[in-house]
């Protein structure tokens, strides 16, 4: 039995004394909550001895799942490490996730106790009625800081409706579980339809962490902007967790383009994760910029500490990876990865960036290629399982071992597309005005190997804004209208989206339907992130001879009108 890895570093950087492990940037101007690594692991002691007592009253009949609904920030780490530390499975939840979907997540993840922030408690405390589970909430005190729960009993089990926490930061002990114990629980969307539970474990999360780490060089030097979601896997590893795992610090704050590049600028930060609508969302606002203004702050992008920025969850426009590195100086860092498998592929730290291409294996993966050029990934980050479906858990695996990622790419090329690949890669770079350290003509034997993403083998999958969304998750829902007879849904090509999840819709006779409306009916049954950007309304839909819905020609209607 061993403790936590992640766990141990924090008592690691504990003991090392390291001044700075989060910072959240509070709505209220000037207001921060910032925690040393000695007052986090203070903090998880004392919260992860509330949780234990909880979980040891209520796991009698279901498994030590936690689900939980918090806001980035300073409260989300104290929970997310006091679970582990509790001896737990960690299950965050989107915070944009109206009651239905809450309830489904905490329903499939067999959760046996839900906990919530003030801002989501009334949504949580809901479902936890509903499905006869514990509620508690997490609440902060200021000075010094510290996390306290408030409880509240399901009906077969009494429990105090009084503060638990209030105990000293030695109080309790770390739970001490196998490596190979289920840890962390993210939904992610498929092809099925319903959202489904991939199962990290402590080895699995160990090696995406330690594998990140040498890839990219974090250090306890390092300082990161967070302001990705806590309920997939680049803003929960790619982060948060391997920047604790390093003794790095990580400052939270609310998207928002004037704060992030103030921010960015400051001279503090030293790396930054964001998906491709965040650059374009800076772009925006740095053009509605007086001259002078603009001027300045691109000119802060280019201070020496910020030694790289990177760009995923979506494919990025060569257009707007050459506009940034003009205005920044940065040539963004194109990775390729996903919820099962953590990451797989990236470009070079230190080398040559190659636009349209997501780069080579990253440490302790192994890559290829089945006949039709699918992506297969096998390794210490990939996933358990999905939780509860053997059958289809069993399905996208291969016989050695390999997990079919569903994505589809290039390896290499000809002469003639490597020489491009150098060509834009070197068009790129005399953009930013500070070409990368490197090499300045790439061996053939390793652009040869190079990775390009072609898209999904699903069209059913939608990327928007960083999300990976099902469009037939939204169908099963849109289909529920009262006014909707039909629907496909589908994701049309956008500039600053990637994609918008667009609703093709066949109304029932004598109805009308506008998009004010859709979004608002959703907006009630759906994460905001899933309900239809825009709506197309049609008499009927494309189908073929055997009456199967033909997405891509609708696919092809909407780029043939781009």
């Amino acid at each position: 039995m061993n403790s936590v890895p992640i766990l141990r570093q924090l008592q690691k950087h504990a003991n090392n004394g390291i001044p700075l492990a989060v910072l959240e940037h509070t709505k209220v101007e000037d207001q921060k909550v910032q925690l040393s690594y000695l007052d986090l692991l203070c903090c998880v002691r004392s919260l992860s001895s509330s949780l234990k007592v909880l979980l040891d009253a209520k796991a009698q009949k279901l498994p030590r799942h936690v689900a939980f609904f918090v806001n980035p920030g300073a409260a989300y780490v104290v929970t997310e490490l006091s679970i582990w530390a509790a001896g737990g499975v960690s299950v965050p939840l989107s915070i944009h996730s109206p009651v239905p979907e809450l309830e489904y997540f905490v329903k499939d993840s067999e959760s046996c106790l839900c906990l919530a922030d003030s801002a989501g408690a009334s949504k949580m405390r809901t479902v936890a009625e509903k499905l006869d589970r514990f509620f508690a909430e997490i609440k902060a005190n200021e000075s010094p800081v510290s996390f306290c729960l408030f409880a509240e009993g399901a009906n077969d089990v009494k429990a105090p409706k009084a503060e638990l926490s209030c105990f000293s930061c030695c109080c309790g002990l770390f739970a001490k579980p196998a490596v190979d114990s289920n840890a962390l629980i993210l939904y992610t969307s498929g092809t099925t339809g319903q959202p489904k539970g991939v199962v990290h474990t402590f080895r699995s999360l160990t090696s995406q962490m330690v594998s990140l780490s040498q890839a990219w060089k974090w250090s306890s030097s390092d300082r990161t902007l967070h302001v990705l979601p806590l309920h997939h896997i680049h803003g929960v590893q790619n982060i948060l967790n391997t920047a604790l795992y390093n003794g790095a610090a990580v400052e939270f704050c609310g998207f928002d383009s004037a704060f992030c590049l103030k921010r960015l600028t400051s001279g503090l930060i030293t790396c930054f994760h964001a998906v491709p609508t965040v650059y374009v969302k800076f772009t925006q606002y740095l053009d509605s910029l007086p001259p002078d203004e603009k001027a300045a702050l691109c000119l802060g992008l280019r201070k020496p500490n910020l030694r790289y920025m990177v760009s995923g969850s979506a494919a990025l426009p060569v257009p707007t990876m050459k506009s940034w590195a003009e205005i920044s100086g940065h040539v963004l860092l194109e990775r390729y990865g996903m919820t099962e498998i953590g990451m797989a592929l990236s470009n070079k730290i230190d080398g040559t960036r190659f636009p349209g291409c997501v780069g080579w294996p990253l440490p302790q993966v192994q890559v290829k290629q089945d006949q039709d050029g699918g992506i297969l990934v096998k390794g210490g980050p990939v996933f358990k399982e999905y939780y509860k479906r053997k059958e289809a858990t069993a399905k996208e695996f291969t016989s050695d071992g390999f997990f079919r990622t569903g994505d589809n790419a290039q390896k290499g090329g000809s002469p003639e597309e490597l020489q491009k690949l150098q060509d834009d890669a070197r068009e790129v770079e005399a953009a930013s005005g500070r070409p990368l350290k490197g090499t300045k003509q790439e061996p053939d034997r390793a652009l040869g190997t190079i990775f390009r993403i072609l898209g999904r083998t699903s069209v059913d999958i939608i990327k928007s804004g960083g999300y990976k969304i099902s469009g037939l998750e939204i169908e099963s829902v849109l289909l529920q209208h009262e006014k909707i007879r039909e629907c496909a849904v589908v994701g049309k090509p956008d500039e600053t989206w990637g994609e918008k999840v667009t609703a093709v819709c066949v109304l029932e006779s004598g109805t009308s339907l506008d998009i004010k409306e859709l979004r608002d009916w959703g907006k009630e049954r759906m994460a905001s992130y899933k309900v239809p950007q825009e709506l197309d309304i049609v008499t009927e839909l494309p189908r073929n001879q055997m009456g199967k819905l033909e997405k891509k020609k609708i696919l092809e209607r909407f780029k043939q009108s781009a």
